[in-house]
């Protein structure tokens, strides 16, 4: 679970997220999509095939500690998905370097999808209202 690859407890022994946290995601992968692989060189998705579709997927700095490389090794349940079932969605985040989506903790349940975001707010230099 996501809660078991971002750590289960914060300092008060509590876990840091809960059933009700909320991550904005880019869905890419859609039911009955098939053969979503990483490159292992370049991290990119491909779903059958062609890349994922989407923004440029390079737009943070990279993490100089490569967490995500360190949490890909461990987990890495989304680097290659057969086929995404009749419920599931894959999502990316914008940040490749940086971003926990399914390349790590594998698909999400369609019911997991909650909303559309509006606006992007941060980082100012790319405030977007509107489809995003």
């Amino acid at each position: 679970t996501l809660q078991e690859i971002m750590g289960s407890n914060n300092k008060n022994g509590r876990s840091a997220f809960s059933a009700n946290s909320l991550f904005v995601k880019r869905v890419v992968g859609l039911p009955g999509d098939t053969h979503i692989k990483m490159d292992a060189v370049t991290e990119e998705v491909a779903i059958g095939g062609v890349p994922a579709v989407g923004p440029n997927r390079n737009l943070c700095d990279d993490e100089p500690l490569k967490l995500i490389d360190r949490l890909l090794d461990k987990y890495g349940k989304g680097i290659d998905v057969e086929e995404l079932g009749p419920h599931e969605v894959y999502v990316l985040g914008d940040c490749k370097a940086v971003s926990v989506d399914s390349r790590v903790f594998g698909t999400l349940p369609t019911s997991n999808v909650v909303g559309k975001p509006l606006a992007r707010i941060w980082p100012l230099s790319r405030f977007t209202f509107g489809p995003l």
